[in-house]
């Protein structure tokens, strides 16, 4: 069977891009050139992925999520883009999907597999599980049982300190941190508010009071950034931990009269479809979510077809996007 390690070679190129190119994946930055010529010697090999392989056979996927987190696109572009990544492959490949988003009315039968997304407790989820008619079941987030079900993600904390590290790289110490409220049952540490406070504690600049906390959308976090500005000083910079956050809190400082970066920088997390578009563009951290919404679809249909026992939990690389929203700290500034 022809693998992707064959075509990388004949092309000569890494297995990550002859992988992303497969996938379509639409936010990999690759040339015409080099994408041709990886899909050229993948059909000159005959290579077929997971879900060619199996194409001929007919799939019907329960989808399950929380019917509020496509209420705005706005606010939730991070999930309506992993589903669009879904979509993409059932249209492509003729799989049947249907939506589940009331857990007082969770019977789906005749189905091969079902995908959940958003942000379940771990008492969701296995009730969830029990109400399917299916145990080939793959979550696409934090996962309570990595033994009992796929699993898509991406390392939160890698990810966190990839800004960090270009915030202090600027120069910036004293950074402040706004973001959203979290899952009951994240473990404590695994919080993004608590992988940013171990990492700054380690500057005597920092003040811990400098973490702000609430809802996920724009609106808040303008109103997050105004209580900021209200309680003053501002930091020389702030991770704001999801951008519809990030995009709001530019809107104050815009209506403050706050330059960004020559006053304070911003970072954001996520690389919103809106993000490049603000003033300035936001940099911040590129999750490939459509892509994670393609890897979720072939990886439960490898589990569909038996291809392997065990499960799987896929991370999904991420990757900092510079832009014009942080620069290098102005002492003379502060």
């Amino acid at each position: 069977m022809v693998t992707i390690k064959d075509i990388a070679q004949q092309a000569n190129v890494s297995t990550t891009t002859v992988s992303r190119v497969l996938n379509n994946d639409q936010s990999f930055n690759v040339s015409e050139k080099t994408r041709n010529k990886v899909l050229e010697v993948a059909r000159r090999l005959g290579y077929k992925t997971i879900v060619e392989r199996y194409n001929k056979k007919h799939y019907r996927l329960a989808l399950v999520y929380k019917s509020f987190i496509f209420n705005s696109h706005l606010d939730n572009d991070f999930h309506f883009s992993i589903r669009s990544g879904i979509d993409r492959v059932c249209l492509q490949y003729e799989i049947d999907s249907i939506n589940v988003f009331n857990l007082t009315n969770m019977s789906a039968s005749h189905i091969h597999g079902a995908i959940i997304q958003g942000n379940y407790t771990d008492e969701e989820i296995t009730g969830i599980a029990r109400s399917l008619d299916t145990d080939k079941i793959l979550v696409i987030g934090r996962c309570p049982d990595d033994n009992k079900f796929d699993s898509v993600w991406f390392d939160t904390k890698k990810a966190i300190h990839s800004a960090l590290d270009y915030l202090t790289g600027l120069g910036h110490r004293d950074i402040g941190y706004i973001g959203s409220i979290e899952s009951p049952d994240l473990e404590f540490e695994d919080r993004r508010d608590q992988v940013f406070l171990r990492y700054m504690s380690k500057f005597p600049e920092f003040k811990s009071s400098r973490i702000y906390i609430g809802e996920n959308g724009i609106k808040s976090g303008y109103k997050m950034m105004e209580r900021a500005f209200q309680e003053g000083p501002l930091p020389s910079a702030f991770f704001i931990a999801n951008d519809p956050n990030a995009i709001g809190a530019l809107e104050f400082l815009k209506e403050q009269n706050i330059s960004v970066p020559g006053t304070i920088s911003i970072v954001g997390f996520n690389d919103h479809s809106m993000a490049r578009y603000t003033t300035p563009s936001l940099t911040t951290v590129h999750i490939p979510t459509e892509y994670m919404g393609q890897t979720a679809v072939q990886t439960i249909i490898e589990r569909i077809e038996d291809v392997r026992s065990m499960c799987k939990k896929v991370l999904i690389p991420t990757q900092l996007m510079i832009r014009n929203s942080a620069d290098r700290l102005q002492t003379k500034n502060r």
